[in-house]
């Protein structure tokens, strides 16, 4: 009677069932995770840079429709309870370049202004509004103040106890002295506060 074979165990050398066989052997998959992980990097590293040299670059100019646009700027006339002096408050301020609209209210006393021609000049349609009515030419019997800018050709007449408005274009930057020519407050045409800056005279700054 014969003996029975035993069995023999595979081979250390036998292939792996071929279901679950890497495709790739496990060094070319560490290249290639390690090749992903340098583009990666490179990529992330770029995009810091470009978004650290945009925060470095200068921001691009405005243009002229960024920066101007309508202003509006309120001034009151009130008497001074110190110097007893009507002033214009406030005397200096600054507006934005292009279209501007300045509103005054004058709470002052009526007064006369003789030999006043009255005319309106250098506004938006060559009128002001006097509570809300348009106005080319304004009665020297009730003239408390004007708003003068002269290298501007503006000329508004504000009678009292009215609010005036009126719109003007302002096309160049800089300072422009503006005064009131109607006399007021005093006992002539020149005395104060007539001329006085922070009263009847100051300046608009045009940014």
């Amino acid at each position: 009677m014969s003996a029975k074979a035993e069995a023999s165990p595979p081979p250390a050398s036998a292939p792996a069932d071929p279901i679950y066989q890497v495709i790739y052997p496990p060094t070319r998959t560490k290249t290639r995770f390690l090749a992903l992980g340098l583009v990666l990097g490179l990529v992330v590293a770029g995009g810091g840079f470009l978004a650290f040299g945009s925060a470095l670059a200068p921001a691009p100019a405005a243009t002229p429709s960024e920066t101007a646009g309508p202003s509006h700027v309120v001034l009151t006339i009130a008497i001074n309870p110190i110097t007893g002096w009507p002033q214009y408050t406030p005397a200096n301020f600054s507006v934005g370049k292009g279209e501007v609209t300045i509103t005054i209210v004058d709470d002052d006393v009526p007064m006369a202004f003789p030999g006043c021609q009255c005319n309106v000049s250098g506004t938006l349609g060559g009128v002001e509004l006097i509570n809300g009515t348009p106005t080319a030419l304004v009665s020297n019997t009730n003239v408390a103040h004007t708003f003068d800018v002269p290298s501007l050709g503006i000329n508004v007449l504000s009678p009292a106890e009215t609010v005036v408005t009126f719109s003007a274009y302002f096309n160049e930057t800089g300072s422009f002295t503006w005064m009131c020519v109607a006399p007021c407050g005093g006992a002539s045409p020149t005395a104060p506060p007539m001329g006085v800056p922070g009263y009847m005279t100051g300046t608009i700054t045009v940014v």
